[in-house]
Order: C-alpha cells, then structure tokens, then sequence
C-alpha cells in the first residue's frame, strides 16, 4: 500500500478517475461518468468539466473537490486528522457507507438499471467503507 492515497473519507484518490493526475494519465471520465450516472439517481456529471484535486488538497487555494459539501471531510478536518480511518468514533453517522451490495442490486433492477461487473470495477475506488476497515485491520496487525 506504498503509493495509496486515501481521500478524508477514506475512499481511493490513486485509483480514482476522476482524479487530476489519473485523468492526465489517461483520461477514462466519459466511462465513470457513464456509470456515476447509472449508480445515483439524478445524477449526470459532465465528463469534459468533472476533475478532483483530492480533498487532501481541498485547503489549496484553486483545488477543485468533487463533493464540496463533504461532512465526513469537515469533520476529519476539525479533528485534525489525516482520514476518517483514524478517529475514535469510526464508523459514525456522517460516514458516507455505502448500501449493502445486496440492496445496491435490488436498487438498479427495481430502476431497470443494467448494471455489470464491468461497473463494478469502476465504482471501486468510492467504497471508504471497505477500504477504511481494511486499513483499520492492518493497522492493528
């Protein structure tokens, strides 16, 4: 895990693809926007103006952050702390989990969403949940 780079909430900014330096790598957004669109209701962002900084950077001045209203990132910023992994109250009510995998399937098949594995892929760097229990568990190893 020597190149991770968690955002405050503890989702992947290195894997993300939205990401400024992933974009400039190779720029993937028409696909995740695609597929942002397919996962949350209402939600259709523009693949030619969507980027993110990584709200590790979101107190640079210029930084453009995804989710501005993030309150697991104020929080983690009034605390002080480098992620969500790191506080005592972890997992706690402003923690963005996700639906059980499970519910997130009825979800797409009652919306008549063609979901496949392929989006799957793709959603896995937004799981904060999976990855900050991870890190939580090897940090105590």
């Amino acid at each position: 895990m020597s190149n991770v780079i968690f955002s405050r909430c503890g989702q992947r900014c290195d894997l993300c693809l939205v990401y400024r330096p992933n974009v400039e790598k190779e720029d993937c957004r028409e696909a995740i926007c695609a597929v942002f669109s397919k996962a949350i209701p209402n939600y259709n962002p523009d693949p030619k103006t969507i980027i993110c900084d990584g709200c590790q950077n979101s107190e640079k001045n210029g930084s453009i952050i995804l989710t501005k209203d993030c309150k697991a990132r104020e929080c983690v910023i009034e605390r002080k702390l480098e992620h969500c992994g790191y506080c005592s109250d972890y997992p706690c009510d402003i923690f963005p989990a996700e639906p059980e995998a499970d519910e997130f399937y009825k979800d797409m098949e009652r919306r008549g969403v063609d979901w496949t594995a392929k989006d799957d892929e793709m959603m896995e760097p937004y799981n904060p949940k999976r990855f900050m229990d991870e890190w939580r568990k090897n940090k105590r190893a």
